[in-house]
């Protein structure tokens, strides 16, 4: 994932609001991403993980996921890496993750909240643990892991959504 990856209002140029046709159509002309079933299939499987990121952040691969506002308009973008099972969590995840981290603070600048990787323990199956969070312009993007079907990847999320942190006190 080059630095261009991130180039636009959401990711590479989709904007918030975009229809699901002007979507493709980006998506498609885009040549750092590859699509992963055939054109004509996409009324059927829909966009989540038809595309794919040609290149990969140290040795993972990245798909797109897509969510969409009551009107038919983009509303958030999300990258989630190729799975690991438990057993690699604390160890290429842990990089994955760390490298993620890296590469998102080169583009937008420190994140206004950041935490540790969180503890495998602590991520419920079906969700999805957000430790960073950013304010990239319009919206917000996090960094987080999740836990589908006993595996985990790292997510990267774009919404359009002004995410505040939330200050807690021990």
């Amino acid at each position: 994932m080059a630095s261009t990856a991130f180039a636009g209002h959401v990711y590479e140029n989709l904007s918030y609001g975009d229809t699901r046709e002007t979507v493709t159509k980006k998506l498609l002309a885009c040549p750092r991403l590859e699509v992963t079933v055939p054109e004509t299939m996409f009324g059927r499987v829909g966009l989540n993980g038809s595309f794919k990121i040609k290149k990969d952040l140290n040795g993972l691969k990245f798909s797109l996921f897509f969510d969409w506002d009551e009107t038919g308009g983009l509303k958030e973008v999300t990258l989630r890496s190729e799975d690991v099972g438990p057993s690699d969590y604390n160890s290429k995840l842990k990089e994955y993750y760390s490298d993620a981290s890296d590469l998102i603070t080169r583009i937008y600048g420190s994140p206004i909240m950041s935490n540790d990787m969180p503890p495998r323990k602590d991520i419920n199956p079906g969700a999805i643990m957000n430790s960073h969070l950013w304010h990239p312009g319009e919206g917000s993007l996090m960094l987080g892991v999740a836990h589908a079907k006993d595996k985990y990847y790292v997510s990267i999320r774009f919404t359009s959504k002004v995410i505040k942190p939330v200050k807690t006190e021990n």
